[in-house]
């Protein structure tokens, strides 16, 4: 908020306590910085709080008695948005992202979640992006390296929101390449769904085809909270079929922050084997600057395929994340992420780094 200069002289105490009534009691701001309709009402608002009337020498009694009456004390709030957490500037770039990009390289991950928080935030006029990474893990008791590289796009316009990739992977001695997309469509203010489709050309370490289905509901009266239950199903060329269920909160809590915690329960068949997954992450920053995301997760995985003809089933495992966004321009960004990933039969240190273009 911009500074407000007061006239000569001390504030009264009751002139004190209203401006300090008026800054405590405001209504919360949305997650952005100021735009600049913002500014103007914050400056109206401080500029009709006037500062009381002055006893003035006789020299400046004249003066004085030209001089218009001040005002009255007024308290102005500030208006709110009907969605005040979708902040939208001038240059039509949102004021967050999604806390963690749909990402179809992970086995059994529901894409919804991540791509229900890109949707939630779409701005008004046409929105493209466009990313290319490198990413690379080292794992240990002899499992190999991964790496791999891909080619991500979002376009949102109208309510609508599609999310594409394409990736060549390198894993457990496999190649495949890997191709996805999500659409999700308003249904109105406050409910919005999504479906993906993705699949893989070869290899066990990824499935062969997959689909996922969402809902998802605004809460709370300027819609901060959005709660998610997604479904999916998954058929691998190893055999294992698997039941892909989610249920997850997003919550745009105060200015520069996001919250989100949710679950992954998927049923793998053969053997109908049963993985709960557990995952919080939080966001601080501003789009056109910088972010950062920190993601944690622990749970239980079902299986996973460690090569042609070996897997590891029904095991424990946790992993973290950090990811920092850097704008280098309002068009350019670059990202840099670092992982670690651990069960009970290797661990793997990774990361990722790419570069954004966006109009």
């Amino acid at each position: 908020m911009s500074e407000s200069r007061f006239a000569l002289g001390a504030l009264t105490p009751a002139a004190l306590l209203a401006v300090l009534c008026g800054v405590a009691f405001a209504p919360p701001r949305a997650l952005a910085g100021e735009m600049p309709g913002d500014a103007a009402s914050a400056s109206s608002a401080a500029s009709a709080v006037a500062a009381p009337r002055i006893a003035m020498p006789a020299a400046q009694g004249n003066a004085a008695a030209d001089a218009p009456p001040s005002p009255d004390t007024v308290i102005v709030p500030r208006p709110l948005d009907d969605t005040r957490f979708v902040r939208i500037p001038a240059d039509g770039v949102p004021d967050a992202l999604s806390l963690a990009e749909a990402t179809p390289d992970e086995p059994t991950a529901p894409l919804q979640p991540e791509a229900a928080a890109v949707h939630a935030l779409a701005p008004a006029a046409p929105h493209m992006e466009l990313s290319l990474g490198y990413e690379g893990a080292h794992l240990t008791n002899g499992y190999g390296d991964w790496y791999g590289m891909h080619l991500r796009g979002l376009y949102q316009a109208n309510g609508r929101t599609f999310l594409g990739e394409l990736a060549e992977l390198h894993r457990f001695g496999e190649n495949t390449q890997l191709g996805a997309i999500t659409y999700l469509q308003d249904l109105g203010p406050d409910w919005f769904t999504g479906i993906g489709f993705g699949g893989t050309t070869r290899g066990t370490i990824l499935p062969s085809a997959r689909v996922d289905v969402s809902i998802n509901r605004k809460l709370l009266a300027d819609r901060s909270l959005i709660a998610s239950l997604g479904a999916g199903y998954a058929w691998s060329r190893s055999g294992h079929r698997d039941q892909l269920y989610h249920a997850g909160l997003i919550w745009y809590a105060i200015p520069k922050w996001i919250f989100e915690a949710g679950m992954n329960y998927i049923v793998d068949s053969p053997g109908s084997v049963k993985a709960p997954q557990y995952y919080a992450a939080v966001t601080y920053g501003e789009v056109g600057k910088s972010l950062i995301v920190v993601r944690g997760g622990i749970g239980r995985e079902a299986y996973q395929v460690t090569g042609a003809g070996t897997q590891i089933a029904d095991f424990r495992s946790h992993e973290v994340s950090a990811k920092w966004r850097y704008w280098i321009t309002k068009q350019w960004s670059a990202q840099v992420e670092l992982d670690y990933y651990h069960n009970p039969y290797y661990s793997r240190y990774g990361g990722e780094v790419g570069v954004t273009y966006q109009w």
